[in-house]
């Protein structure tokens, strides 16, 4: 029996349509689709599906294949695009009007609208009543001839289960009643989602169909059109949803969380991609995976799980910072955007990145790195009425650091183990120890209640720099000031 395994090269497709951004639901398809191709050995193929066309644009589009490329999945063919491809469609439904295995359907919105309604009624699942399936053909051609406005319906004659073997979840079987004869063609020409799919799929080579189980009812309608026309099926696959702590599917019309949203959480796409991935138990959860290559030698597509997934932020948000503390010194600094005036581009590029580099364990985002960065390049500090009161009270300290720094050289930047040992003597000398010790020393330093530890300020600041900040609040308080 064929599985993930046993078959391939995988040929996989994602194919979203193009009416808002990205979101995670949709991401995740994305990722294991892409992962499942490259272990395999397969292609992984893009394809927009832009036929409704009151809803799609080329803003979503563009969005869309900019959170692909964040993410690194890059397709191994041009994009196909389906309103490029419209008259595939016509010549294939033509070749099923040919055969009988479908017809025009002239019934209105407001008719189909009644039957809908009909069938709620009743206690039964809303399908076409089959209205327009008997028309006389001499009728029918008559309406056709005159332009009325028709769809154009698959003539549904199942009449047992659609079966097939899902590689997640097992044999499948599907009544054929769960449907009615579905619409091929809308009014306006454009085709339906089911059409559209079976056709492009076989066209484009795919053979294997890896999509939410939202889609199951689609399965069967499209392997009765693989059927119809003669076309190879390709393998299924149906992953679990994508909810969030409710239990709620996420869309976008739900307002799910969107791949541009974590790009501007400051989110890494590698933490991104391996958090989807790892949600669907076919990543191990702890690794880091420092490349798509590697995730695909490791991906698991067998253990990917039947049931839903949750979605967690707060998971996500430290997978990121893991591997946000991977990056290089110099990637760290890449990551750091400040406008030109900031006195961050007067350091030299090797200050810089000795900077990051200490910094980034008490960072897990680049936001949260750039707002470390003022304690090392204000030119002066701000002090609040209630820290200068706190100051006032921690003079003998600050005077006992202040005499320890002031023999070393300007340039000199204190290790562990001497900022250790200096706090520890200002503390003898002052009397204190504790917060009455370090807190003093942290807001003479920064002028802030939190922050970067003071070990790291202590360490990342020049023994000169330390001096200045240090002596500018003794001098504050000094009697001569006062007085004046």
């Amino acid at each position: 029996m064929i599985n993930f395994s046993t078959g391939g090269p995988w040929i996989t497709r994602f194919a979203p349509s193009p009416t808002g951004a990205l979101h995670l639901g949709n991401a995740r398809t994305a990722i294991l689709n892409f992962l499942l191709a490259r272990q395999s050995g397969g292609r992984f193929l893009l394809r927009l599906e832009d036929t409704d066309r009151e809803r799609s644009s080329f803003a979503a589009e563009a969005d869309i294949l900019w959170s692909l490329v964040w993410l690194g999945l890059a397709p191994d063919e041009p994009v196909h695009h389906q309103s490029l491809r419209l008259p595939l469609y016509a010549e294939a439904v033509k070749s099923l009007l040919d055969r009988n295995l479908a017809y025009p359907c002239f019934c209105t919105e407001a008719e189909l609208e009644r039957d809908r309604e009909t069938a709620v009624r009743n206690g039964l699942p809303p399908r076409y009543a089959g209205r327009c399936r008997g028309l006389d053909p001499a009728q029918r051609q008559k309406r056709l001839d005159s332009g009325e406005p028709h769809t154009v319906r698959f003539h549904n004659t199942a009449t047992e289960d659609i079966t097939f073997t899902d590689l997640i979840k097992g044999p499948m079987s599907i009544p054929p009643g769960a449907f009615g004869d579905f619409v091929l063609l809308r009014s306006n020409g454009w085709p339906s989602y089911n059409l559209a799919v079976v056709v492009d799929d076989a066209d484009m080579g795919v053979n294997l169909v890896l999509r939410g189980e939202d889609h199951l009812v689609n399965t069967a309608r499209q392997i009765l059109l693989y059927r119809a026309f003669g076309y190879a099926q390709p393998a299924f696959a149906h992953h679990g949803l994508l909810v969030d702590a409710e239990g709620k599917k996420l869309s976008k019309r739900a307002g799910a969380a969107s791949v541009p949203q974590c790009r501007d959480l400051g989110l890494q796409p590698q933490a991104v991609v391996q958090y989807l991935a790892g949600l669907s138990g076919a990543l191990p959860s702890k690794r880091l995976f420092l490349s798509l290559e590697e995730a695909a030698r490791a991906f698991q597509p067998y253990a990917l799980g039947r049931g839903n997934a949750v979605m967690n932020m707060d998971e996500l948000r430290a997978l990121s910072a893991r591997f946000f503390r991977t990056l290089s010194p110099a990637g760290l600094v890449r990551s750091i955007r400040l406008p030109d005036d900031d006195p961050w581009h007067a350091l030299s590029p090797e200050i810089q990145e000795e900077l990051a580099a200490g910094l980034c364990e008490n960072a897990a985002t680049p936001d949260e790195l750039r707002a470390l960065l003022p304690y090392f390049t204000a030119r002066e500090v701000a002090y609040t009425p209630q820290v200068l009161k706190e100051l006032a009270a921690g003079r003998p300290v600050l005077g006992a650091l202040e005499a320890l720094l002031a023999p070393v050289d300007p340039e000199m930047r204190l290790d562990k183990d001497q900022t250790a040992a200096m706090l520890r003597r200002a503390g003898e000398t002052a009397g204190v120890k504790g917060r009455a010790l370090y807190h003093p020393v942290r807001l003479a330093l920064t002028g802030c209640e939190s922050g970067p530890e003071l070990a790291v300020l202590m360490v990342l600041l020049p023994a000169g720099y330390l001096t200045r900040r240090l002596r500018a609040v003794l001098e504050f308080f000094s009697p001569s000031r006062t007085e004046h």
